[in-house]
């Protein structure tokens, strides 16, 4: 019970801290696929080794000019239009499968269109390529073609364990991949047809109940998810373990101030003014097209016109969205945003595209990034990416209510809790259960490591961030900056703060961060490390009360 009363304040702390917001609807549904053309297959389903390797993730069909291309499912049109240079769509299916048709000559639907199963989605212009997602990893087309074995009706993947997924590493947490099975009951070539998809379906709200109901025994999701959260709080919540780890990770930051290039004296004014640049702002968890923390970003002081900034919408077609538009799956809103890029940069094609992010709107940017990385899209086009206050580590608060969430009554009294504080925050929506440090997504993030090559990623935290504490903004291959800012408004007060304003001021001039005195460093770090330790211990309280 204590446990879960302080996880119950948890979930309060991020309410007050993002915003208003309610429950997120789920994905979900039977969908029957079918063959998008009549061609025979020139290239089948190849998954890299690795996240940036050669492979061919989906299947390319040896067509012809003007061939038709349709739909293999019902599904509304999420995207629609070029990406480097090709005509593509997405459409988004009720299953989570999420289809790509590139390659395309002519486009015959547009954006938000619901559309049947073999409806014309266009006309290919030579050879035309299918890719499928199922989240945030490739699953080989063929597979949802095929018919189940003695039954005739189409098949769906099947979700099995593996040891070491194709370019991944060893793991020590539950993993899986998807098999296709053709009709007489064998494995398709190219078996593994998406690693690391186990890890995106094996927690609570990231799965939805029709993909893994049959594929996996009773009970077993939350097995894994709760083996996740001990391994964490082993090392985070052990009081000699954090402290060597903080020892290291301060030692590591007063290396870094000694050595690296550093800024005296005031920060540029109005950098980019003249110059053709926009900005695309993106919004957290519980933000709303009329409310936002990001939306306080001085730009006016940083250089750009009024009419070159845009805020991202997470909704399907870019209408204005609402707090529960943010608490959906994180890797479909940087599908979202990934589009919103593209469309940005075919409108504008002479001008240099800035992103800012604010809390989890920075993780959904590198999803974004990664997306756009997979799909082609040239990179030199983005000037910097600036995160602030993003848990790229993921959120110690969000874990904590994991942690709770893994036990019957810790679930239903965080319901309560929600009920009676009405925090807009849904404690079993899939956003909230994504910014957990052990959820699939933070993993895969982490094990991707630095941004795609072209990407200048700046990360700026609060040092007294209760939200997200300055240790979870860490992220390989970033530029690091730490703000002078605490209390109980530092997490949203971040973005108009006037370190903040010059710290981006001085790397879109391409000017190295504000030096900092030792004393200052150490002071940061260990108030991070110890705002971290402290809602961690939260965590280990609510897990420990759920046996």
């Amino acid at each position: 019970m204590v446990g879960v009363v302080v996880t119950g304040l948890a979930l309060v702390v991020l309410g007050w801290a993002v915003g208003g917001g309610a429950a997120a609807a789920q994905e979900g549904g039977v969908v029957v696929h079918e063959p998008p053309v009549a061609a025979p297959v020139r290239d089948p389903f190849r998954p890299p080794a690795t996240p940036y390797g050669p492979g061919n993730r989906g299947i390319e069909y040896a067509t012809v000019p003007g061939t038709v291309v349709r739909a293999t499912a019902e599904g509304q049109v999420t995207f629609a239009g070029q990406v480097g240079g090709r005509l593509h769509v997405t459409i988004a299916h009720a299953d989570g499968i999420r289809t790509s048709y590139s390659g395309l000559r002519r486009i015959d639907v547009r954006l938000g269109q619901v559309v049947r199963r073999g409806a014309v989605v266009g006309r290919a212009g030579g050879a035309f390529h299918l890719g499928a997602r199922r989240g945030d990893a490739y699953v080989d087309p063929a597979s949802l073609f095929a018919a189940a074995p003695d039954t005739g009706r189409p098949g769906r993947g099947e979700l099995l364990p593996l040891e070491v997924p194709p370019g991944g590493r060893p793991p020590d947490a539950p993993d899986a991949v998807v098999h296709g099975r053709p009709a007489w009951g064998g494995a398709l070539d190219g078996d593994v047809v998406a690693a690391g998809l186990g890890r995106a379906l094996a927690q609570g709200p990231e799965a939805d109940a029709g993909d893994v109901e049959g594929l996996v025994r009773p009970g077993a999701l939350a097995l894994a998810t709760r083996h996740r959260l001990e391994r964490h709080y082993a090392v985070e919540a052990h009081p000699v373990v954090r402290a060597v780890e903080v020892s290291r990770g301060l030692a590591d930051r007063l290396d870094a101030a000694a050595s690296a290039p550093c800024s005296h004296g005031p920060a540029p004014t109005r950098p980019v003014a003249g110059q053709r640049r926009r900005a695309l702002l993106v919004g957290g968890l519980g933000s709303s097209s009329r409310s936002a923390s990001v939306d306080r970003l001085r730009t006016d002081a940083l250089g750009y016109a009024p009419d070159a900034v845009e805020r991202f919408s997470y909704t399907l077609d870019g209408r204005p969205y609402t707090s529960p538009d943010t608490q959906g799956r994180l890797v479909a809103a940087g599908q979202r945003l990934a589009a919103t890029i593209a469309r940005l940069a075919e409108e504008h094609p002479g001008a240099t595209l800035d992103l800012y992010a604010h809390s989890m709107g920075g993780v959904v940017t590198r999803l974004a990034l990664l997306d756009l990385a997979q799909q082609g899209f040239d990179l030199g086009r983005l000037g910097i990416v600036v995160t602030m206050g993003s848990p790229h580590q993921g959120a110690d608060l969000a874990t904590a209510v994991a942690a709770a969430n893994t036990g019957l009554v810790g679930n239903v009294e965080l319901d309560v809790v929600e009920e009676l504080v009405d925090t807009g925050l849904d404690p079993d929506g899939a956003a909230l259960a994504e910014l957990s440090a052990t959820s699939p997504v933070v993993t895969m993030l982490r094990e991707v490591g630095p941004p795609p090559p072209g990407v200048r990623l700046v990360s700026i935290a609060a040092s007294g961030d209760v939200v997200v504490p300055l240790p979870n903004t860490q992220v390989d291959g970033a530029r690091h900056v730490v703000v002078s800012l605490s209390g109980r408004h530092a997490h949203g007060d971040l973005v108009a703060h006037p370190e903040t304003t010059g710290e981006i001021a001085r790397a879109l001039a391409g000017q190295p961060p504000r030096c900092e005195a030792p004393e200052e460093v150490i002071e940061e770090h260990l108030l991070g490390h110890g705002i971290s330790y402290l809602e961690d211990l939260a965590g280990f309280t609510a897990l420990s009360g759920t046996r």
